[in-house]
């Protein structure tokens, strides 16, 4: 009957169910014979399986399949694998196919499987009633006929009640169910121990193989071991004789371990099969033990020689290639394999062997390990390596081969090394026998680097050669020629010789500076003595003396095979006109050969001769005596080379320095020996005058000059140093340096390469020294004799620093914290002065760099040093002053906003004469003088006639008057009438005012400033050199309104006496001066042009604030005449003055409050009003203003519709331009908002930074209705007086030109009011309350009026794509409601109104910036 499949999913048996359900408690009896009987043979005869199960089988089975193939299919070759793996593919295709179709039958037999089950499950429980049937029967026939009643268990209740226990448990159930106890530990040692003697007896008495001697018996086993093999471990499981032998364990021994990858050879499988396989014939065998060995040796050396063969495969594969091929291979038998095979290597050679090597079974004795033969036998020169060569314990054919073809190659280079010995009986050649090759010395002695190494290569038995230093083409041409010959040898080895000399020679002169070449173009070479040499040579160029070479002839020693002489010649050649043309070979001259006689007489202390070329054979370095060999010392080391190559590169370069002295005419007193012989030197004995300098000058030199020499020094030994000793110093420095009784100067000159070392270029170069030494000798002479009667002023602001007859510096200032250098540049034929600064001051620039190219000048027309210092002194202050003032590009100062102008420009014209341009606008002279003075003029005037202007420059008007207040009451030169300064020019011809020149200037044959004979050359004091005097000219000022008393003798500037007034002029009888066109006599065409800038590098910083003011001493200013041309009259200012004029300071008579935060000079702010009265001018003719004609000089007058304005520079400080308002109609004015127009113009508008497009927006405001401008006249007044509203949360500011960060309406700095039918204009608010760390807020509001309908709003400009539109939004919402809740009324203005309550209004959110 078919198996029933149940609930849960199990299949079962018919007759294979449990007892049944419901039956009595008791145990049930057993089925009747028969009915077991046929319930197991029907489920034998149908048994049932699930699929799942069925599948895992097959599942379990691939996999085991497959991994078995990945253990043996590496060992075995591609073709077999791809058999195996193809057999194994087909097998598990068809198993798979058929449960395929098992699985389709199964889902198509539903009917029948059900049907099948119903049957089952019926069958089943027809058994189970025939079942109980029959256990019924039999139990009521046997069991129960005998059934008692057992008597009641008294004891056992006793027990339980009593004492809680049940102690009459039957004794069966104790030892059914407990286990024994295990035996000791004692009891284990003592049975081991007892069959460690049985397995002893075992062995003794039974016929062990030899093979198995290596055996351990321990712990009730014994173990086998056979090194190589395979390791067994036995045992016997009674002390009977006929008890047969168990084996426990077996382990193959053999391994690869090359090619094995660490894994095991022989799969578990297998080793189980052997495994039955042994104990089958242990249980059988009458010799178990040596039919065991048998089996298992014979499976091994089947195993070794599959390893090997592999190990071949793998060989040929991926290292040998084709040099090892496998000539036969038989499984379990033997391996054939062939090396050194010509055929294949390419080399046919005729007949040739090929050397095998055979690995076999002996199949004689099979109990022998595997078989070594070769083909042909291996020689047996060495035993060892025959001896390594036929064994193969280590499993390796690798070894197996490289130990046969180590052997052969050794024969190879015992033969090689008989045909050396043939051509050299002494030759002194090795074998090494690590790596076959014949080391053989080429040039004795010889060290192991330069010995030829002949190797045999193990793969292909050819000759493979090294040599260090030789080129791999020549050794592949030698490789070639010993293969094909041995013989072929010797001739290479003959050129290796001569090869080796050259390379000796090169190494020995490598730290030398030289250029070693073996073939040299020479134009003469086939006349020359030098064609006649061996053609075995080298040519050593001296690279510091291109025309030098060194030759060295190389010759060989007759009987001496390993040997070479050296010859050594000098050599000298023409200057090659290109680099690739041929020389001309001169002198050829042989070293003499009795170096070592040189070398001792040197020693001695015997000095060399000093000569030309013969010199150089004579000359010798200290060199050691021969002695014997020292450990470490170099044998290819030619010091004979070296020693010549060292005498000739030290010596020639003096040998030159000496012909180029002696073709100039120089003398000296040769090259000679100091310090112990060990360097050379060559003095001077007087150096040629020089050129330009007078003889008393240079008797002085020459007089303190004690010693003049030249050396090398260096490690390219290219750099020659002149040393110079001099005495009696004419000056003394600060520097601890400069106090000894000598001074010693060294020049250092850097010969090139393209140069010879010690050529004519060093010695020109060191007379252009000579010549800048004797230059500035002279003046620093000059100097020296002008100091005892110097000037204290002068020897108080300064000092030398530095004087060591090349440059010298010197230190002036009140703190000595600037410098000046001073030296000849011998290039340029002039001297030479820089700048700098010391000290505190390091760092900082130099003031006088602005007119350093000027003093530069200056001192090459006179080179005189007191005159410099004074110049340095007059300047110091002044140039101070003029740094201070701004000189940075500045935008948006006219109506081109792009255009960038300069605030001053300086332009230095002289030494004393700097020129300021304001703006390329205006101009002012300023004239450095003594005594702490300055004359300043109008520069926009032509220096030599007041009736005309300088292009370019327009007249600064009230120059005169402003600079005037700055003039010291101390002084004479202002008491005088301005009269004489505004009188007008007096009409003079050309002719006539080169007359008036000549007359103020002194005669020439009468020199102002002669030399007094008891000065020593010196000038006195008051009189300087003249050519000073011309380039500082005298203030017409000065000449005419100096008094007698303020003259000053120490002056170095001449001084016209007043009484040169009194005379009568030419032409003008009532004229008591010079014209005008004479007052600069020492200004001329020459001068540089008015308008060129010069760069300026001395910009200092502006101050921020200053404490410096007015003079208080002054008195107020008189009203002047105007006169067009009054400024160009010099004004003489103090240096303090200056000063005060030049430095930014605030605005004087303004509150603190009203004035700007630009700050800026007196001088800025003058001429900054000045040049926006300029632009009003202009911008009244272009607006609709009315212009009125005012009589007052300066005065600018106009209307509007409703207001009269006057506009005139400020009478009390000329430093502002002032607004003065008169309205038409008085009523609609209030006194207060007039005053509040006045001062916002004052200091809004026509203040600094003094921008012409503030005047148009302001006229534009002017033109307003009167409504409207009072208005805004509001709004000024809250910028102005801030403080007065403090209800208001923000700070206003009317913005006459449009900010950059307003919106994009148009260019910043462009006019920021519009005014046609609206009106618009820009407003700054900026808020109060901020916290201190942060910057205060500020929004610019462009604000909108509509005179039509009388609202006020803000204008809709679009805003940057960046910029926040909170701000604005808010600002707009406050302005709508404000025009909401109040509608303008007739003739009523609401800018003011609505400008206020958004002041009062506006709150941005907490942390929002605009």
């Amino acid at each position: 009957m078919a198996p029933v499949q149940l609930e849960n999913h199990q299949l079962v048996p018919p007759g294979g169910g449990g007892g049944g359900s419901g039956g009595p408690a008791s145990a049930p009896a057993p089925p009747p014979p028969g009915a077991a009987v046929a319930a197991a043979a029907a489920a034998a005869a149908s048994p049932g399986y699930r699929l799942s199960t069925l599948i895992e089988f097959l599942l379990h089975r691939a996999y085991s399949e497959l991994m078995v193939l990945t253990d043996l299919l590496p060992r075995k070759s591609d073709v077999e694998r791809k058999i195996e793996i193809v057999q194994f593919a087909s097998r598990t295709r068809q198993l798979f196919v058929r449960l395929l179709a098992l699985v389709k039958w199964a889902n198509n037999a539903g009917k029948v499987e059900k049907c099948a089950m119903i049957s089952s499950f019926l069958d089943q429980q027809a058994i189970l009633f025939v079942d109980t049937a029959d256990r019924l029967a039999s139990l009521a026939r046997d069991a129960l006929v005998h059934a008692r009643l057992p008597s009641f268990a008294i004891p056992y209740a006793i027990d339980v009640l009593t004492t809680g226990s049940y102690p009459r448990l039957p004794t069966c159930i104790r030892d059914k169910i407990i286990p024994p106890d295990p035996i000791t530990k004692i009891e284990k040692q003592a049975t081991l121990h007892q069959l460690n003697q049985i397995l002893r007896h075992r062995l003794v008495t039974t016929d062990l193989p030899p093979q198995l001697a290596n055996l351990t018996v321990a712990n009730g086993r014994v173990k086998f071991r056979v090194e190589g093999e395979f390791e067994a471990t036995l045992t016997v499981m009674g002390d009977d004789p006929d008890v047969p032998w168990r084996l426990l364990k077996l382990e193959i021994l053999v391994e690869d371990k090359e090619t094995g990858d660490g894994r095991a050879l022989v799969h578990s499988m297998q080793i189980d099969f052997i495994h039955q396989l042994v104990q089958s014939r242990l249980f059988a065998d009458e010799k178990p033990l040596q039919d065991m060995y048998n089996c298992l040796h014979s499976f091994c050396l089947s195993l070794q020689l599959e390893v090997l063969h592999s190990q071949t495969l793998m060989l040929i594969r991926e290292r040998w290639g084709d040099l090892v091929q496998v000539e036969r291979y038989h499984p379990g038998k033997c391996l054939s394999l062939s090396v050194w095979n010509q055929q294949v290597l390419g080399r046919k050679t005729g007949m040739a062997s090929v050397h095998k090597v055979t690995i076999k079974i002996d199949e004689n004795d099979v109990s022998k390990p595997l078989q070594i033969f070769h083909d042909p036998p291996l020689p047996v020169s060495d035993s060892k390596l025959v001896e390594r060569a036929m064994k193969i314990d280590h499993l390796s054919i690798e070894k197996l081969l490289i130990d046969s073809v180590r052997a052969r190659a050794h024969q190879k280079l015992q033969e090689l090394k008989a045909i050396l010995r043939g051509f050299n009986a002494n030759e002194n050649s090795s074998i090494e026998t690590a790596l076959p090759a014949l080391v053989v010395p080429i040039l004795e002695p010889c060290d192991n680097s330069e010995c030829l190494h002949i190797y045999v290569d193990l793969h292909s038995g050819m000759f493979q050669l090294m040599l260090y230093g030789l080129d791999q083409a020549t050794l592949d041409d030698m490789e070639k020629s010993m293969n094909e010959d041995m013989k072929r040898i010797i001739p290479w080895i003959q050129q290796l010789k001569f090869w080796l000399g050259q390379q000796r020679c090169k190494q020995s002169i490598k730290h030398l500076p030289t250029i070693s070449t073996d073939t040299l173009q020479l134009s003469n070479y086939s006349t020359h003595p030098i064609g006649k040499l061996s053609k075995h040579k080298l040519f050593i160029k001296l690279t510091r003396l291109p025309q030098y070479y060194i030759v060295v002839e190389m010759l060989e020693v007759p009987n001496k095979p390993t040997q070479l002489t050296y010859k050594y010649y000098f050599m000298s050649v023409s200057v090659a006109e290109r680099e690739d043309s041929p020389v001309v070979a001169l002198v050829l001259q042989q070293f003499k050969d009795n170096i070592q006689e040189l070398i001792l007489r040197t020693k001695i202390g015997k000095q060399p001769r000093a000569s030309t070329k013969r010199k150089l054979s004579d000359d010798s370095c200290p060199v050691e005596p021969k002695k014997t060999k020292r450990s470490g010392e170099i044998r290819a080391f030619n010091k004979i080379l070296a020693h010549f190559v060292a005498v000739c590169d030290t010596n020639m370069p003096f040998v030159g320095l000496r012909v180029e002295l002696s073709n100039l005419e120089i003398p000296h007193q040769g090259v000679q020996m100091e310090g112990d012989s060990f360097s050379h030197a060559i003095r001077l004995l007087k150096i040629p005058p020089c050129k330009g300098v007078n003889e008393e000058t240079q008797k002085a030199l020459d007089r303190s000059l004690l010693d003049c020499t030249f050396r090398l020094q260096g490690r390219n030994n290219r750099t020659w140093v002149a040393e110079l000793v001099f005495a009696n110093c004419p000056l003394n420095g600060t520097s601890t340096r400069e106090q000894g009784p000598s001074r010693h100067v060294y020049l250092t000159y850097e010969n090139l390469l393209s140069e010879p070392v010690g050529g004519r270029k060093v010695v020109e170069m060191f007379l252009n020294d000579w010549n800048s030494i004797a230059r500035l000798y002279e003046c620093v002479l000059e100097f020296a004799r002008s100091l005892p009667d110097i000037p204290a002023h002068l020897n108080i602001f300064s000092e030398v620093r530095v004087y060591n007859y090349r440059k010298l510096i010197l230190c002036y200032g009140t703190t000595k914290g600037s410098s000046i250098s001073i030296q000849w540049n011998s290039i340029h034929q002039k001297f030479h002065i820089s700048l700098g600064t010391v000290g505190p001051n390091s760092g900082c620039s130099n003031c006088h760099n602005t007119i350093l190219h000027q003093l530069q000048e200056m001192f090459n027309k006179t080179p005189n040093v007191v005159q410099l210092l004074q110049v340095l002194f007059d300047t110091q202050a002044p140039l101070n002053a003029i740094n201070k003032l701004p000189t940075v590009p500045m935008l948006g100062l006219t109506q081109r906003t792009n255009t960038a102008y300069q605030c001053f420009s300086i332009l230095p014209q002289s030494s004393t004469h700097i020129r300021l341009a304001f703006r390329n606008m205006y101009c002012i002279d300023i004239y450095c003088r003594s005594r702490g003075v300055v004359a300043i003029r109008d520069g926009a005037y032509s220096l030599f006639d007041n009736s005309k202007l300088v292009e370019g420059f327009y007249p600064a008007p009230g120059l005169k008057t402003f600079l005037n207040m700055f003039v010291d009451s101390n002084q004479d030169a202002r008491r005088r009438s301005v009269n004489e300064d505004d009188n007008p020019p007096s009409p003079i011809g050309g002719d006539m005012m080169d007359s008036l020149i000549s007359q103020l200037q002194p005669p020439p044959q009468q020199q102002p400033f002669p030399k007094q004979p008891g000065s020593s050359g010196a000038y006195p004091l008051t009189s300087p050199p003249t050519s000073y005097h011309s380039t500082v000219s005298q203030s017409p000022s000065m000449m005419h309104t100096q008094s007698p008393g303020t003259l000053d003798p120490s002056s170095p500037y001449t001084m016209v006496s007043p009484s040169g007034r009194a005379g009568n002029w030419p032409g003008s009888p009532q004229v008591s001066g010079p014209s005008p066109a004479t007052r600069l006599p020492g200004m001329s065409p020459a001068n540089p042009s008015l308008h060129s800038p010069v760069p300026d590098a001395s910009h200092s910083p502006r101050a921020g604030t200053s404490s410096q003011t007015m003079p208080t001493n002054m008195p107020p200013p008189r009203k002047l005449p105007q006169r067009s041309w009054a400024a160009s009259i010099p004004t003489i200012l103090t240096h303090s003055a200056l000063n005060i004029l030049l430095l930014p300071s605030p605005t004087p008579g303004l509150v603190p409050g009203l004035a700007g935060s630009y700050l800026c000079s007196p001088l800025e702010r003058f001429l900054g009003s000045v040049i926006m009265r300029r632009h009003l001018q202009r911008i009244i003719q272009q607006e609709t203003l009315q212009l009125i004609n005012s009589n007052e000089p300066g005065v600018i007058m106009f209307k509007t519709d409703a207001l009269k304005c006057r506009v005139a520079l400020s009478p009390k400080t000329n430093q502002t331009l002032q607004l003065k308002v008169t309205p038409e109609n008085a009523g609609q004015w209030k006194p207060d908002e007039l005053q509040v127009l006045e001062k916002f113009f004052e200091t809004r508008v026509a203040g600094p930074p003094f921008k012409a497009n503030t005047l148009i927006a302001f006229t534009k405001l002017l033109g307003a209705p009167t409504h409207i401008l009072r208005d805004c006249v509001h709004i000024m007044k809250l910028e102005l007086f801030p403080d007065q509203a403090t209800q208001l949360k923000w700070n206003v500011q009317f913005c006459l030109t449009i900010p950059p960060s307003a919106p994009p309406i148009a260019p910043p700095g462009t006019p920021a009011v519009v005014l046609k039918s609206k009106i618009l204009f820009f407003l700054q608010l900026t808020q109060k309350t901020s916290v201190p760390p942060q910057e205060p807020v500020s929004i610019i509001v462009p604000i909108i009026y509509d005179m039509a309908s009388g609202t006020t709003q803000q204008a809709d400009i679009p805003r940057q794509q960046n910029s926040s539109v909170a701000a604005p939004m808010m600002v707009s919402n406050i302005l709508k409601r404000f025009a909401e809740m109040n509608p303008p009324r007739q003739g009523e203005c609401t800018i003011f109104a609505a400008v206020r309550d958004l002041m009062a209004n506006l709150t941005l959110p907490p942390g929002g910036r605009p």
